[in-house]
């Protein structure tokens, strides 16, 4: 019995089989999805408690008279009350803190805290390191920017090298950027922005014949000169004259 052309045989069965089963093992193929974004932080919420966070940069050898801030050496220090510390070009050493810039409120600890979670810094699945990240030193020709996060009871401890002038490590940069902002640190260094004033030599002062007069002091009657004393000749002796005859 001739089959029509559309009735299926034991080979187009087959076939459907492997391309039925090759379609359901098609996505065990495929790239990974991207990792979904951070959830919004809740405003009413605010930040954690017990939020404390230090970032340090560190730029390698080489790397010298940088504009941006986030590319010299810079060091801020977030306790959780809000008292925020920072520095930059001129550093004290590892033991001792930053000055003491302001203390921000809850609102601002908020928006911190908004930034780091969006950064992707608020997970304890990105953690760069679980040690001790002051041990770290940068390369010759590279910045190294360090974050020791505390919030909701743990210790997240992040470390990104870049390049000064490139556009990796935008979420490390704009963390920096951010506190160097609320420390009011700029992008150049005080030395090279400050616009010192321009004096010019205007002779005497004009206003000095308004200021009053000093009253005049008499001056001191000279001392007379002293009047010479006449030198005293002893007066002659008298001598009685002879008595001339005899007794009257």
């Amino acid at each position: 019995m001739l089959r029509t052309f559309f009735e299926p045989t034991c080979a187009t069965r087959l076939g459907a089989v492997l391309l039925a089963g090759f379609v359901g093992f098609a996505p065990a193929c495929t790239s990974a999805p991207a990792p979904a974004k951070a959830a919004p932080v809740d405003r009413a919420a605010g930040a954690p408690s017990d939020l404390s966070l230090e970032i340090v940069v560190t730029p390698g050898r080489g790397v010298e008279e940088r504009a941006k801030i986030e590319e010299r050496p810079a060091r801020f220090v977030l306790l959780a009350d809000g008292s925020l510390m920072g520095e930059a070009d001129r550093l004290p050493s590892g033991v001792v803190r930053p000055a003491r810039v302001r203390r921000l409120a809850r609102e601002q600890m908020t928006d911190v805290w908004s930034v780091l979670v969006a950064a992707g810094f608020s997970d304890a699945k990105f953690v760069d390191t679980h040690g001790n990240v002051r041990l770290l030193k940068p390369q010759a020709g590279e910045v190294l920017a360090t974050l020791e996060l505390y919030a909701n009871g743990e210790r997240l401890c992040f470390a990104r090298h870049y390049k000064p002038g490139d556009e990796s490590e935008l979420a490390m940069r704009r963390v920096v950027r951010s506190l160097a902002s609320l420390a009011w640190a700029s992008d150049e260094a005080l030395a090279d922005s400050a616009e010192l004033p321009v004096r010019y030599d205007l002779g005497a002062d004009p206003y000095a014949r308004f200021a009053p007069r000093a009253a005049a002091v008499p001056a001191a009657a000279p001392a007379p000169a002293p009047v010479p004393t006449p030198a005293t000749e002893p007066a002659p002796a008298t001598t009685p004259a002879p008595v001339q005859g005899g007794m009257p």
